[in-house]
């Protein structure tokens, strides 16, 4: 089976994929075209297979091999936002994750040269600047041609062509300013 993987990036673009999700199972359940049937019970959903998924873990399976254990007793959960719940009421632990709020891209140039003049000057740039933020990228802060901005498509481009070794290393809102980033020693793909 083949898989389509797509990187959308702007907020529009996102917006109008999750309104197309919602449409498509709104239609579902009038239509019925697609049911997902329980194969333990009468359970049946038009929704997404992962509310399937999510009601055989929690009704078919036991606790002990449910996905989402507690550490500190014997619970188990089919879902994680049940696990949290558990822990924050039973436990009084709260598991806050912080929110990635920007990425910095590691870059190493690789021997490998591009032909178009664009992908040229990127290459050119990326030797002086070999730390980018997304945030920087954003704000339009990479000139590396006149008016010509880098763009994230257009370092992923370069790295999935092989013109640049990239590494990415997720900020969280939390972490301060300067120690925002601690560069490995040597960098690696990722």
């Amino acid at each position: 089976m083949k898989k389509n993987l797509r990187i959308y990036t702007s907020k529009k673009h996102t917006q109008n994929m999750v309104n197309a999700s919602t449409s498509y199972y709104r239609s579902n359940r009038k239509t019925r075209r697609v049911v997902h049937k329980c194969p333990h019970c009468d359970y049946t959903t038009t929704n997404a297979r992962i509310c399937l998924i999510n009601h055989i873990n929690a009704k078919h399976v036991e606790e002990k091999d449910r996905p989402y254990q507690c550490m500190h007793c014997a619970r188990g959960f089919a879902q994680k936002a049940h696990l949290d719940k558990h822990l924050a009421t039973v436990h009084h632990i709260c598991r806050h994750v912080p929110k990635v709020s920007s990425i910095s891209y590691i870059i190493e140039i690789t021997n490998e040269e591009p032909r178009s003049t664009k992908t040229k000057a990127r290459r050119e740039y990326y030797k002086t600047h070999k730390v980018i933020n997304t945030n920087d990228i954003n704000q339009q802060k990479h000139e590396y041609l006149p008016n010509t901005y880098i763009k994230k498509h257009d370092i992923h481009y370069d790295a999935n062509k092989g013109f640049i070794k990239l590494c990415k290393c997720p900020l969280h809102e939390n972490t301060c300013n300067h120690c925002r980033i601690c560069l490995p020693k040597k960098i690696t793909v990722c």
